[in-house]
């Protein structure tokens, strides 16, 4: 079905390459004339818009994605051709104390130029923005593991469950009591141990702080001394540091706790200060934004994801105030190192919540063609390097979702290549989109290709000394099992019919995809992490296919190990289970084990036809 959307039949050259909607007007259109850019139309046939939908409109996107990447190669390359230039130690004196927390001690993290060569360029921001396209993820869309559940074929093997699963269930998981607001007052002041306090410093700067560099550490350092000299009050740089405290203690514990979470009695100082600025506050704070963000990555780390969100969706809420007039806008996305960095932070956060839950956007996603990349002069060459990769991997994620998972407008303006349910597209319309998945595959493909040799991760199961590393992996696996879950899901809900070839091998790429993601995300679940809940309700996901896919005929012999994988995937997520829907999610998989081994019983009795 094609889309009924009125658009103009020509479009300027300049508005094309932008993706804005252009009037038309000449000699120049109103977007031109806003940005001072030329104006020219091509009046060839080949410019003219695409109204029929399909695999043609897709293709379309596609390109931008080709032409992004492409820019991205040309500076990872530039930039592996460059050494990293070290710069002085930072130090952390405790008044009162011998204890320093230096650049060695800070997880041994040498700071590099900060203006280095080798930063992607900025992307202009336009006039046009509200009528822009960002491909950010779709509401309502069809890649969840709440989703999946709702499968018939599911449904039928281990009964039926709510869409909105995982909110109901988070929803109503209340906070563990000791970060409960109903007793933060009633607590004795918080004593700060210096000593102690530079430890978890250090913790934070090694962990946490790499994975969001959010903070300049001689700024910090300068707040952190003054907290330690004046003591605790009720200000926001207070705040941040709680904060991080919180988050030291939090990323240095090696398993699940068995009680209170690591660092609470930080977070607990924390949380009212961060709850008024958060409610009351009406200008832009960074320092406020910034302990919001590092809130938000410490309740992922608790397995806490709706608190998570309600703190990057508050952090996103302030920075706005920043972001709200179009000429500060400009300059803050394109120049402003902090905000570029706070942005791209709740970018991540938010598209890891969104992935999962259902929950309002920020108005964020909206700007984010409009954002420049940051240069982080706050790590070293390889973790910066990782952080912005994570970046455009999560961009193209994005677009993934958009391209072949796109919401829902109304009944009457589907595309014909839309994915919305496995039943509700023909082995026509699957094959008319192989290309469009292999050409996403190929994006995937020169966007691993792109990052320098001293970061890219290996493609092959094996431990990796590097975490960072070792995610950009899991992010690799999961944006190929998002490309061929639909050949996955077609051959699964079709048995018995007569499949091409061609189909069963994509479903084949997609069910390698999710073996491989369930073995890389073994070693990062083993402890404690931002992504345990989201690696989690996502090796759910790659579970529900694995298992449709044993289900099938057709597909039964990619996954004759679907017990063992199974079981891996119970023993990764049970260390986390307890206060948190993980638990349910640990009896989704136990009943789903249940239910094969069963099957499995039968079929030796009474083998599948076919088989």
């Amino acid at each position: 079905m094609s889309f009924n959307r009125r658009r103009v039949a020509l479009a300027c050259t300049y508005c094309r390459h932008k993706k804005r909607r252009c009037d038309a007007s000449k000699p120049r259109c109103n977007n031109c004339i806003n940005a001072d850019a030329e104006c020219l139309y091509d009046d060839t046939p080949s410019q003219r818009i695409d109204t029929s939908g399909g695999t043609r409109e897709i293709l379309s996107r596609l390109g931008d994605i080709e032409a992004v990447l492409q820019e991205q190669s040309q500076h990872f390359a530039t930039f592996s051709s460059i050494s990293p230039i070290v710069g002085p130690p930072l130090a952390v004196t405790s008044p009162g104390s011998h204890a320093s927390v230096s650049g060695g001690s800070m997880g041994g993290i040498p700071r590099v130029d900060s203006n280095p060569q080798w930063m992607f360029p900025t992307i202009e921001s336009q006039s046009d923005m509200d009528s822009s396209e960002p491909m950010n993820i779709p509401p309502k869309h069809k890649t969840s593991s709440s989703y999946l559940l709702s499968l018939p074929a599911i449904k039928a093997l281990i009964g039926e469950y709510p869409t909105d699963l995982f909110f109901f269930l988070e929803s109503r998981n209340p906070l563990p009591p000791e970060l409960s607001l109903d007793t933060s007052s009633s607590h004795s002041p918080l004593q700060i141990d210096p000593t102690l306090a530079d430890h978890l410093v250090s913790s934070f700067f090694s962990s946490a702080h790499i994975c969001h560099p959010i903070l300049d550490r001689e700024d910090f350092r300068n707040i952190y001394n003054n907290l330690l000299e004046n003591g605790l009050d009720s200000s926001a740089e207070s705040a941040l540091c709680l904060v991080v405290l919180a988050l030291g203690a939090i990323s240095a514990a090696p398993t699940a706790p068995e009680s209170s979470p690591p660092g609470y009695e930080y977070m607990q100082r924390a949380l009212p200060t961060l709850m008024s600025g958060s409610l009351w506050s009406f200008s832009y704070n960074v320092v406020l934004v910034q302990a919001l963000v590092l809130a938000s990555v410490y309740f992922a780390y608790i397995v806490r994801p709706l608190h998570s969100w309600r703190l990057i969706y508050s952090a996103s809420t302030i920075l706005q105030f920043k972001l709200f007039n179009l000429d500060s806008r400009r300059h803050a996305l394109s120049s402003e190192e902090t905000t570029l960095r706070l942005f791209w932070s709740c970018f991540l956060i938010e598209c890891d919540r969104l992935a999962e839950l259902e929950l309002p956007r920020s108005s964020l996603q909206q700007l984010i063609d409009e954002a420049s990349l940051p240069r982080y002069g706050n790590l070293n060459t390889v973790y910066s390097t990782c952080f912005l990769a994570e970046i455009s991997i999560r961009r193209l994620l994005n677009r993934i979702h958009n391209s072949l998972y796109p919401r829902r407008r109304n009944d009457f303006t589907l595309s014909s290549t839309s994915l919305m349910a496995p039943d509700e597209f023909s082995i026509e319309e699957i094959l008319s989109m192989t290309s469009v998945c292999d050409e996403l595959h190929r994006q995937l493909d020169l966007w691993h290709a792109s990052i320098p040799e001293p970061c890219r991760p290996p493609l092959e199961p094996g431990p990796l000394d590097n975490d960072r590393i070792a995610i950009l992996r899991i992010r690799y696996f999961a944006a190929r099992h998002i490309i061929y879950r639909p050949f996955a899901l077609y051959v699964a809900t079709h048995s018995g019919s007569s499949i091409p070839s061609s189909v069963i091998e994509k479903a084949g790429i997609c069910i390698e995809s999710c073996r491989l993601y369930l073995h890389m995300t073994s070693d990062i679940l083993r402890g404690s992490s931002q992504y345990t809940w989201t690696f989690s309700l996502s090796s759910l996901g790659a579970t529900i296919i694995l298992t449709l896919s044993w289900l099938s005929v057709e597909l039964n012999h990619f996954v004759l190990d679907i017990h063992e994988l199974q079981s891996l995937v119970i023993d990764n997520v049970r260390p986390w289970a307890a206060g948190s829907s993980l638990a349910d999610v640990v009896s989704i998989l136990e009943e789903m084990q249940r239910k094969t081994r069963l099957r499995s019983r039968f079929d030796k009795l009474v083998p599948r036809s076919g088989k």
